[in-house]
């Protein structure tokens, strides 16, 4: 993505979440000088009909983990401006379940986007509510242990799965 930035002609602002720096996919083998991902594109993480996990950056990771061994589909939006529309909307018409999982404030977060866009588009084909999982409305601490306290983790994950559902 970042090589896809330096090449645009358009303004970026590039935020690397620094959690994800040290990761076995940041670690993974240099794909080449030509390899560039578009933006605007999100990946399916993992396929699944159950339910759709929307989210991106360290909550990809969080999201795998506490879905394990379930039949949930994680969609990385991989960028949040412009984000991923039609795959989005392709996964809820398929699972018709949703979660969407970020660690931006409740209020005035790019999730109440999100959930809003799919309640425009794709409401007749949801079996429950449009479920939102993010960080209360406080400053994200830099201190570790307090970010720990605020951003989603796996259990609290797992329980918005579950509860999404039994819907």
């Amino acid at each position: 993505l970042l090589r896809s930035a330096l090449r645009g002609e358009d303004p970026t602002f590039f935020f690397e979440h620094r959690a994800l720096l040290d990761t076995a996919p940041a670690r993974a083998n240099y794909p080449g000088d030509d390899f560039v991902l578009p933006f605007c594109k999100a990946r399916i993480h993992r396929e699944g009909n159950a339910a759709t996990i929307i989210t991106w950056g360290a909550m990809v990771d969080r999201a795998t983990n506490a879905t394990e061994g379930m039949e949930v589909e994680i969609i990385d939006l991989r960028t949040i401006v412009p984000w991923d529309k039609e795959a989005v909307l392709a996964s809820v018409k398929k699972t018709n379940r949703v979660l969407v999982l970020h660690e931006d404030c409740w209020t005035c977060g790019l999730g109440g986007e999100i959930a809003a866009t799919i309640s425009q588009h794709a409401f007749q084909f949801l079996d429950a509510p449009v479920e939102r999982l993010a960080v209360p409305d406080c400053p994200v601490p830099y201190n570790t242990t307090l970010m720990d306290a605020v951003v989603p983790n796996v259990k609290e994950i797992q329980s918005a799965i579950e509860r999404l559902l039994k819907f």
